[in-house]
């Protein structure tokens, strides 16, 4: 069957060799993405020096970047959105490599009126080094993962489930998302949807200025407001985020979460998209 054109937006900040590992991904996937955005909240000198080096193996990359003061994520992203050439766009985070069928998977599953929601396995330092230093590839991973549950487990490893492959042609597939997936939600670092749908919606809220909740609740929240259903990718579209220190800050969390209540329920959101589009290209 023919699929839509598709962008994957990938965010960055300054991790290189992460991003390293998400482009070998993007070399081998069943089904490769029309384009690749790297949406970088930031102008690293390292990571332009570095796209350099990539670029003769992906004639389909376009880096934007913009001035590093503070999280921005949002109007980073807004930028690639306005700045995709595609119909259906899917969207990662710069430390999450996805499986060889991840851009397969969400094509596949993809449907007018819905946003698809995926998840991530999240290994611990042992198994995120071994990968980051190419000590096992990531179809060894994949293809091991089940074998590597003891391993795994030693390794604290957090989202197990969300690591097993059964792909969207499989019967368990579909009986576990018809008993227990039917009330999905957005995580940012991997979900997707179509394009059409980001405009009716004007992107992300750039009021939004520190991370959790601007990037993937709010989304979410908008969407509902124009009845799209959210839909489960999991165990379908898979990817391993690496592991990293965490800085979740329950102060900023709360603040994000006080933004959110005090908006309106209204599907557009006023400091958005739009004024990316207007030219016809990302400002």
């Amino acid at each position: 069957m023919p699929y839509r054109s598709s962008a994957i937006i990938i965010s960055v900040y300054k991790d290189t060799e992460a991003l390293g590992l998400i482009l070998d991904s993007l070399l081998n996937q069943t089904l490769a993405p029309d384009q690749i955005i790297i949406s970088e909240d930031g102008d690293s000198e390292e990571m332009r020096q570095f796209i350099k080096t990539q670029i003769s193996r992906f004639p389909n990359l376009l880096h934007l970047t913009q001035p590093d003061s503070g999280w921005r994520k949002n109007r980073a992203l807004n930028r690639a959105i306005a700045a995709s050439e595609a119909e259906y766009l899917i969207f990662i985070d710069g430390d999450c490599i996805p499986y060889p069928e991840f851009i397969e998977e969400h094509l596949k599953l993809e449907e007018p009126n819905h946003a698809l929601c995926g998840r991530r396995s999240e290994p611990g330092q042992y198994f995120s080094t071994l990968l980051r230093t190419k000590k096992i590839s990531l179809k060894r991973y994949e293809s091991a993962y089940l074998l590597n549950f003891f391993a795994l487990k030693r390794d604290r490893v957090k989202h197990y489930e969300e690591g097993i492959y059964f792909g969207s042609h499989h019967p368990l597939f579909h009986f576990i998302h018809s008993i227990s997936r039917k009330n999905s939600h957005i995580v940012g670092c991997n979900f997707s949807c179509h394009k059409s749908d980001m405009v009716r919606i004007n992107g992300f809220d750039e009021d939004f200025t520190m991370p959790t909740t601007g990037e993937d609740s709010d989304i979410e929240r908008r969407m509902r407001l124009l009845n799209i259903q959210m839909k489960s990718c999991r165990n379908a579209a898979n990817m391993v985020h690496l592991d990293h220190p965490k800085n979740f800050n329950p102060e900023i969390s709360a603040q994000t979460t006080a933004l959110m209540a005090s908006k309106d329920d209204t599907p557009y959101c006023l400091n958005g998209l739009d004024q990316h589009m207007k030219s016809g290209h990302a400002k």
